[in-house]
């Protein structure tokens, strides 16, 4: 286990290495809507890190903020991210059941452009309870790649592009009272972008 000291030596060469590439970070917060059926809701973040070259990753993090007493799980969520040819999402993260998606139908919300669900099915496949439980959060990592000078001029809102429409939808199944729910979510306030300190460089993660 590393030390305070090697752990300290890390964050900065992980920070000096960013800077030498001209790579950076950047993170967008969001808060769920109304879901269509009023059960599921949820807030979370994305995260962007450009790592230099044609090479960078995003982090979906998602805490399901249901009401406790009807339960439900977060089975499924899809994002728009601003087009260019070059681009390419594939996600990486190894949560039990699920699988990324591409294109997913994500009705009455429309078609969207990547994401992750259980079963690899947003409307829905396999058992609800291999989704995100109320009071977890859960995070997600996407490898992105493409054109070096396309990725550098991205930040974390390009992956919540509301051009086309909703940005980020959610999927719920599994609540006490047999239901489901479908929810879009916003972000909190125009720009809520921000770059990342060192304390962000050293938060990686990607189980629960």
């Amino acid at each position: 286990m590393l030390g305070t000291r090697e752990m300290a030596v890390g964050i900065l060469s992980a920070a000096a290495a960013l800077v030498a590439g001209g790579a950076h970070a950047s993170i967008v917060s969001f808060e769920s809507n109304t879901g269509l059926e009023g059960l599921g809701a949820f807030t979370g973040s994305m995260e962007w890190t450009y790592l230099g070259d044609n090479q960078g990753t995003l982090e979906v993090s998602l805490t399901n903020t249901s009401a406790m007493g009807n339960g439900g799980y977060l089975t499924g969520f899809a994002f728009r991210a601003v087009y260019n040819e070059s681009l390419k999402i594939v996600y990486e993260s190894d949560f039990d059941g699920w699988s990324g998606l591409v294109d997913p139908d994500c009705n009455p919300f429309g078609v969207f452009d990547h994401g992750a669900a259980v079963g690899g099915n947003w409307l829905g496949g396999g058992s609800p309870l291999d989704g995100i439980g109320v009071g977890e959060t859960w995070t997600f990592l996407f490898d992105i790649r493409g054109n070096a000078e396309f990725l550098a001029t991205l930040v974390a809102h390009d992956f919540f592009d509301e051009s086309g429409g909703w940005g980020f939808a959610a999927r719920f199944r599994g609540f006490n009272d047999d239901g489901s729910d479908k929810v879009t979510a916003s972000l909190p306030a125009p720009g809520a972008v921000g770059l990342l300190g060192l304390a962000g460089l050293s938060a990686r993660r990607r189980r629960r």
